[in-house]
């Protein structure tokens, strides 16, 4: 079948009437997605920072332990791992403890110290580990869940209030630093516990700080925005959109074949809107798009 409905004669359509429909069809998916995060708000009894922990977590987790990793955070408060943020390795036993992760018979030192610790804190924070396990299987070692918690361990550790700093600054260049974490140097050996690998760093790619900044940190802004009626906010959320880099995914390609421009996350955002809630329900009578083709025909 084709891509959409109007492949064929889409190529047409003007500059104009595309630039005003992109506008609204990012505008469209900022509003769902910051739905998603009042969502949230509300369960977090109205705190931003903890919402926006539980929205980060989430993201670390990548599609496979997107839930886990949210349930990760959601065991442990922002309050507690602020009182530890100054300790990389009881960072981590946190997170990895929670993931259920240091339950094994360990030879290493650094795996045998962080199960030490997490012994340690799970009793006198009493803490209740994540009933959602995480998974290892069919993805690339670099998304495994042991580099990803040693990863976002390493974010909280460089970085506090990673949420006041998004509302006060301007520059989605600081953003980027402070999320360009590198896991932890028990990590530049190992992909998992009791199993050494190859020397390499384990810093956060420059991929997944895109796909962090387009899925955690513009809907989080946006939402802010519109709940505290600050147009400002909402304002700076685009604009990063705008300043970040094209998604690279099948739909976006499909548009590519056509020709249709997507020179940043904000193009590449509006086109998913666009094929995921008009194109594949075949809303042609509500795109302008669709309107512009059927007027001219």
């Amino acid at each position: 079948g084709t891509f959409i409905p109007c492949n064929d004669a889409i190529t047409g359509v003007n500059e104009l009437t595309w630039l005003a429909w992109k506008e609204r069809l990012a505008a469209e998916r900022l509003n769902r997605k910051s739905q998603v995060v009042l969502q949230l708000l509300a369960q977090s009894n109205f705190h931003w920072e903890e919402t926006f922990w539980w929205l980060l977590a989430r993201n670390f987790g990548i599609k496979v332990n997107a839930d886990a990793f949210e349930s990760i955070a959601r065991s442990i408060s922002i309050t507690i791992l602020a009182k530890h943020k100054n300790q990389i390795h009881q960072l981590e036993a946190l997170l990895l403890g929670q993931a259920n992760l240091l339950n094994a018979t360990f030879t290493e030192d650094y795996p045998l110290l962080l199960q030490k610790e997490y012994a340690f804190l799970k009793a006198k924070y009493r803490l209740q580990p994540s009933p959602v396990p995480v998974h290892f299987l069919r993805m690339r070692p670099g998304n495994f869940p042991t580099i990803r918690l040693a990863q976002l361990a390493m974010v909280i550790h460089t970085s506090s209030h990673l949420f006041s700093k998004v509302l006060d600054t301007e520059s989605l260049k600081e953003i980027r630093q402070l999320l360009s974490a590198t896991a932890n140097d028990y990590w530049h050996y190992h992909y998992r516990f009791n199993e050494a690998s190859a020397y390499k760093k384990k810093p956060v790619g420059a991929a997944m700080i895109d796909n962090i900044i387009i899925n955690t940190i513009v809907p989080v802004l946006f939402a802010y925005g519109s709940y505290h009626k600050n147009e400002a906010c909402q304002l700076k959320a685009i604009q990063w959109l705008q300043q970040t880099g094209a998604e690279a995914n099948a739909i976006v390609a499909g548009f590519a074949q056509l020709s249709i421009a997507n020179s940043s996350a904000y193009d590449s955002q509006a086109l998913l809107e666009l094929k995921n809630e008009y194109c594949n329900h075949k809303r042609c009578l509500q795109c302008a798009v669709g309107n512009f083709i059927l007027k001219r025909s």
